[in-house]
């Protein structure tokens, strides 16, 4: 859950079950991601906490895969992640691709740039980020809306004409020419 969390890695065989350690690059901070889904990859940057987590797993991994259990890489999650959800008390249907869009509108809530999520998300098009994941951030009109200036009233106007040295006379004839 945290890699899916961390990396905003496609949960499953794809692409979290076949990440191994030969594909971080610890000195970089990025980790390289195979999508079997477009056979292309793409490199993702590591939160430098999550860096040191990976750090600290890797020396404990046997199988050379970053998810692996009793020494052997896995095929399926599905059961344990049933389990985690369980031990956690979350009792709402959640899967483990909801982590993957709650990488994914975390980001954009707390402003990262949407080409960036997109292309470590692996989208084929910013348009594919855009729509997947923008129902999920809640308030985004309303914030968009407060990032409008005011305008100022014509009194205010006619205080910032005066105060950088204009005569009253120019703001006058300014206003009747409109």
């Amino acid at each position: 859950m945290e890699v899916c969390f961390n990396l905003g890695i496609r949960p499953g065989e794809s692409e979290l079950l076949s990440l191994r350690w030969d594909d971080v690059d610890f000195a970089a901070g990025i980790v390289r991601i195979y999508a079997s889904k477009t056979e292309t990859y793409r490199t993702v940057p590591i939160n430098p906490g999550f860096l040191k987590r990976m750090n600290a797993e890797k020396k404990e991994s046997v199988s050379g895969f970053v998810i692996e259990y009793m020494g052997r890489g896995l095929t399926t999650i599905r059961k344990a992640f049933k389990n985690a959800c369980q031990r956690a008390g979350i009792t709402c249907p959640t899967r483990m691709y909801d982590l993957r869009h709650l990488f994914a509108t975390t980001l954009r809530n707390k402003g990262a740039d949407l080409a960036a999520v997109s292309k470590m998300m692996g989208h084929s098009t910013v348009k594919l980020t855009a729509d997947t994941d923008y129902h999920y951030m809640s308030g985004e009109k309303e914030r968009a809306v407060r990032l409008l200036p005011g305008l100022a009233t014509a009194e205010e106007v006619k205080a910032g004409f005066l105060s950088r040295g204009f005569p009253p006379s120019l703001f006058i004839k300014t206003i009747d020419q409109q």
